[in-house]
């Protein structure tokens, strides 16, 4: 009877665990993933959303902020990017403007004491936060936005 009740209480834990870090926070979710601290975490987070505010149609991006309504306060954690990059990739078109925006957020990751090369281990977590809260619809938009190489 003590053992049932042990294995029960044991699998309650567990059970317990596993729906505490499904409900985690996409801050929580960077940190224990990239082993970055929640300042960086929400700063990069942030950085990802501003960039993808400014990039995506204002339809396409309420869609992201209604799917993670923190993205609102993260924007406020990141640190501003490099216009001059993002002035370059205007000129450029489109195909300009993604890379030159991914590179501003290179240098916002920066700022936040990360190597540039984060940016690319932030944006699949961030975007599987989305395809979870959102679903694989409003993931896409934000993929897509965020990866050049995507098809559109």
């Amino acid at each position: 009877m003590k053992r049932t009740l042990l294995v029960a209480l044991v699998a309650l834990g567990f059970a317990a665990f596993a729906i505490a870090a499904d409900d985690a926070t996409l801050v929580q979710t960077l940190t224990s993933n990239l082993g970055v601290t929640e300042a960086q975490a929400s700063g990069g987070a942030g950085a990802i959303f501003n960039y993808a505010k400014s990039a995506l149609p204002t339809e396409d991006y309420a869609k992201v902020e209604k799917a993670v309504p923190e993205a609102a306060e993260l924007i406020k954690q990141a640190p501003a990017a490099d216009s001059t990059k993002s002035a370059v990739g205007g000129a450029l078109g489109k195909a300009g403007g993604t890379a030159a925006g991914l590179a501003g957020l290179g240098s916002s990751f920066e700022k936040l004491g990360l190597n540039s090369d984060m940016v690319g281990k932030f944006v699949p977590v961030v975007v599987g936060y989305v395809d979870k809260k959102g679903g694989s619809e409003v993931g896409s938009l934000l993929r897509n936005v965020l990866t050049p190489s995507s098809s559109k």
